[in-house]
C-alpha cells in the first residue's frame, strides 16, 4: 500500500504454546491482519485467558479480533476529526454480544446472569493509515514502537494490576479500561515500526532489554531484507521462541512504514 514514497504493510503469526501441546490444549491466541489492497493496516492481537473459569477463552479472542477488526474499518470509513471516543463502548457490546450468540448456538449452559468470563479475553491492536497511527489496548499483552534508528518504546505505559488478575473485555463495563491513543504522523516523520505481540513472546525473554531488542532486530531485519522475509520466517521463530521460552501460546504482528525494499 502506498502513501506517496512511502509503503505500509503488516504480517503476523501465530503459535501453540509448547505446554499448550504437550497437555493437548488448545491455542488461546488470536490474530487479526488485514488484507492486502486497502489503504491501511490493521493487526488486532487477542490473549484468551485459559484458566479454568475461562473455558471458552480460545473462542473468545478470535471473536474480539474479528468484532475489532469491523469495527476498526468502520471508525476508518466514517472518521472525520479522529476522535475515537465511541470505539471502547461498541467493542464491549459487540463482543458480549456476538459471545452469547455463539454461547446460545452451541447450546451450552443456561445461566443467569451470563458469566462473560467463560469467554475472558484481552485485546490490543495498532491500525495505521496515511495520517495517524492509532493504537488500542486492554490488559495485557506488548506494542512496541521502532522509529527509524531510535530505542524501541512501548506506545502504552505499563499499568499495574492488582494480584494476579488483568483487565479483561469479560468484565464489568469493560469499556473503561480500554486504553486508546492517536499518534498523528506523515511523510516527514520518517520510518517505523510497529510489533504488537501476545506476553508469551515478552515472557521468553530473559529481560526486558532483550525483549524491546526484539524490537530493534525487526526493524534492522525489515531495512536489510524486506517484510518478506519476515514474513516466511515468523511462525518458524515463534515456534522456536514458545519451545525454548515461556511455553506459552505467541501471537506476533507487525506494520511497518516506509520506504519499499524493492
Amino acid at each position: 500500500m502506498k502513501f506517496g514514497k512511502k509503503i505500509v504493510e503488516s504480517v503476523g503469526a501465530v503459535v501453540t504454546g509448547a505446554t499448550h501441546l504437550r497437555n493437548n490444549k488448545p491455542c488461546q491466541d488470536a490474530i487479526f491482519v488485514s488484507p492486502k489492497g486497502k489503504n491501511f493496516c490493521i493487526v488486532a492481537i487477542a490473549d484468551g485467558h485459559g484458566s479454568t473459569s475461562c473455558p471458552y477463552s480460545d473462542e473468545g479472542a478470535e471473536v474480539a479480533v474479528k468484532v475489532l477488526a469491523e469495527l476498526l474499518e468502520e471508525m476508518l470509513q466514517s472518521l472525520k476529526d479522529h476522535k475515537e471516543i465511541w470505539l471502547p463502548k461498541h467493542l464491549e457490546s459487540k463482543w458480549k454480544e456476538e459471545i452469547k450468540k455463539i454461547h446460545d448456538e452451541k447450546e451450552r449452559e443456561t445461566l443467569d446472569p451470563f458469566p462473560y468470563i467463560l469467554y475472558g479475553t484481552t485485546l490490543i491492536a495498532v491500525v495505521v493509515t496515511e495520517e495517524f497511527v492509532f493504537a488500542l489496548k486492554i490488559g495485557d499483552g506488548n506494542i512496541l514502537m521502532v522509529k527509524n534508528d531510535e530505542s524501541p518504546h512501548e506506545v502504552f505505559a505499563e499499568k499495574e494490576n492488582i494480584g494476579e488478575e488483568t483487565e479483561s473485555l469479560c468484565l464489568k463495563d469493560a469499556w473503561k479500561f480500554v486504553r486508546t491513543l492517536f499518534i498523528p504522523t506523515d511523510e516527514t516523520d520518517g520510518d517505523f515500526l510497529i510489533m504488537l505481540s501476545t506476553d508469551g513472546y515478552a515472557n521468553g525473554f530473559t529481560t526486558g532489554a532483550g525483549f524491546l531488542k526484539a524490537g530493534t532486530d525487526f526493524y534492522r531485519l525489515w531495512k536489510e531484507e524486506g517484510l518478506t522475509l519476515i514474513s516466511d520466517e515468523l511462525p518458524g521463530w515463534l515456534r522456536q521462541s514458545s519451545d525454548k521460552g515461556s511455553g506459552d501460546d505467541i501471537a506476533l504482528g507487525i506494520i511497518v512504514r516506509g520506504d519499499s525494499f524493492e
